[in-house]
């Protein structure tokens, strides 16, 4: 029988997880199949180092990874030069796929290397790239592989929008132990395997094998609306696994081997990202709803999943509990199987005539490319691990920093701004505070609170052509109504190059917010670092102070100063 080999990149389970399970149904058919992870075939520990960059930027910066998916979405000069770039594994990527008669391909990256190599004349057998997300970003429509698989005429759409030659839609590479459940009695078993309630409907919330997003808010909502119980499924993430336990919101629970039997004993699935997970509960004839997706692939996802009818995309709190309730959806997947397609593909190719290497041009590509990573997202990472910036280090001391974004459309009364100096708290001042509210700022720093530099609103977020002169306008605003220099700059950790320069010519250090709450919403367990409280017109804000004040003392939680962290 034939060889096949299938590339992936372990970046999260989804796309190792259909790999296997390609490999498993072409293995039964007779085939000789190897699984080789793209990220070993990058120089030395560059791949693993990736890996954890990737994982990092979902857990502290995730809008850098919205803003880079866009940008890789809209640019096809950008997306070509990080294709060049990754084009370093292209010798040790040839080795791996000389002996096969069939490539496939579950990853964006390793199917451009492929096309590269086999618009070379270097990858003479079948390439397939097999579209493991509902939506199609530019990455994985690569020009010169055969055959774009796709899992649902939504996502062949999209491909196809950008350029794919050939497309087949099929059903999802999802193990057959994914099935619904036989009778009630097995889904009886299946709670008792696990420790669940035996009666109740139960919520199975899933968020990857790394256990990213706003999965306690997540937790904390489904709770909130009384219909379901959640269950949560951390990952390897203990320390998401820890807070859900300390803050009594639902079941937490950590890495599972059996997930076919954990879906039986579910009655909903709720997801972030639209991957894997999505579609294994989809078979177990589970009802799936997306909410607090995940920023860049996991909206994109979450819009295609809705097209689809395969999955409702649930954007407002209001509307959880009925969504919980709702019956399976009715929309079905292909049935097709992907291993027909690819045995018939292996029948089928063309030769490629080689072009000559460029390899000048991929070298400035991934000098390019380095450099604007460098200066965007690796910017962004920087601070959130503590470059310029003091906000990451103060979640993990004793402390609660309150810190006051004021409102632009009314002032503050004397006795609110009494309530922020005994709280030892600060306030956040944008440009149009200082144009509407000067008489504010000014009784502030009078009353000893630390004024903040919000620039052109708060948190400040990097923008391409606005936003950077209010950095500036701020702190010499500042400093004219209160005669001293703002000291610091609140923003969501989202900073190219050029911002952080800006601040670090004023004098400044950034500070990012362990929480963002808005003034009168229910504060979360346990809050501790520096806590953004967006205020506005119609709010309570000293009810908002006051109940962060008894948070404070019921944690043994201090309020303390925000200057103290730059001390």
């Amino acid at each position: 029988m034939n060889r096949v080999v299938i590339v992936s990149a372990s970046v999260g389970a989804g796309h190792d997880g259909a790999a296997r399970e390609l490999a498993r149904r072409l293995a039964a058919d007779g085939h000789t199949v190897d699984i080789h992870d793209y990220l070993d075939m990058l120089p030395g520990s560059l791949g693993r180092a990736l890996g954890a960059a990737y994982l990092r930027q979902l857990q502290t910066v995730p809008g850098s990874w919205d803003f880079l998916l866009k940008a890789l979405q809209t640019s096809e000069l950008f997306a070509r030069l990080v294709c060049l770039l990754f084009g370093v594994t292209g010798p040790r990527l040839r080795r791996v796929i000389e002996p096969a008669d069939l490539v496939i391909s579950t990853h964006p990256l390793p199917s451009q290397t492929l096309s590269r190599l086999k618009g070379k004349g270097r990858a003479p057998m079948p390439v397939v790239t097999y579209l493991t997300d509902m939506s199609v970003h530019r990455l994985w429509v690569a020009p010169k592989v055969d055959l774009h698989i796709a899992l649902h005429e939504v996502a062949a759409e999209q491909a196809r929008r950008l350029g794919a030659r050939r497309i087949a839609v099929t059903g999802p590479a999802v193990g057959p132990a994914f099935r619904p459940a036989l009778n009630a009695a097995e889904r009886s078993q299946a709670r008792e395997k696990f420790g669940l309630p035996a009666q109740g409907r139960l919520a199975l919330v899933v968020a990857g094998s790394w256990g990213v997003g706003d999965i306690a808010d997540t937790a904390r909502d489904i709770a909130r609306t009384g219909v379901a119980t959640p269950v949560v499924l951390c990952g390897t993430n203990e320390a998401l696994r820890h807070r859900l336990t300390e803050s009594g919101d639902g079941i937490a629970l950590g890495w599972i081997d059996d997930m076919p039997t954990l879906m039986r004993a579910a009655d909903v699935v709720v997801q972030n990202a639209g991957g894997l997970s999505s579609l294994e509960a989809l078979a177990t004839g589970l009802p799936v709803i997306t909410y607090r997706c995940l920023a860049g692939h996991g909206r994109t996802n979450a819009a295609a999943l809705d097209e689809a009818g395969l999955v409702p995309w649930i954007r407002e709190q209001d509307d959880l509990a009925a969504a919980l309730v709702r019956e399976p959806a009715e929309a079905p997947l292909p049935t097709t199987c992907p291993s027909v397609v690819l045995k018939a593909e292996m029948a089928q190719h063309e030769p490629v005539r080689a072009r000559r290497p460029r390899r000048r041009l991929a070298l400035v590509a991934a000098s390019v490319v380095a450099f604007l990573w460098l200066a965007t997202v690796g910017m962004s990472l920087a601070v959130a691990g503590g470059f310029q910036s003091i906000g990451p280090a103060s979640r993990r001391g004793g402390q609660v920093y309150v810190l006051v974004a004021v409102d632009s459309t009314k002032p503050m009364s004397q006795a609110t701004i009494d309530k922020l100096a005994a709280a030892h708290g600060a306030a956040a001042v944008s440009t149009k505070v200082l144009h509407t509210q000067p008489q504010t700022v000014r009784a502030l720093a009078k009353a000893g609170v630390t004024i903040v530099n919000a620039a052109d609103g708060a948190p400040y977020e990097t923008g391409v052509f606005t936003g950077r002169a209010s950095i500036g306008q701020v702190a010499t605003g500042i400093a004219a109504v209160t005669g001293r220099s703002p000291k610091l700059m609140v923003s969501n950790g989202e900073l190219d190059a050029i911002d952080v320069g800006i601040v670090a010519m004023h004098r400044e250090r950034i500070v990012v917010p362990a929480a963002t709450v808005h003034c009168g919403a229910a504060m979360e367990r346990g809050m501790k670092g520096v806590v953004l409280v967006e205020s506005t017109g119609d709010c309570d804000l000293d009810a908002t102070l006051d109940e962060l004040a008894a948070m404070a003392h019921r944690h043994s939680v201090r309020e303390a100063s925000i200057e103290e962290l730059g001390a």
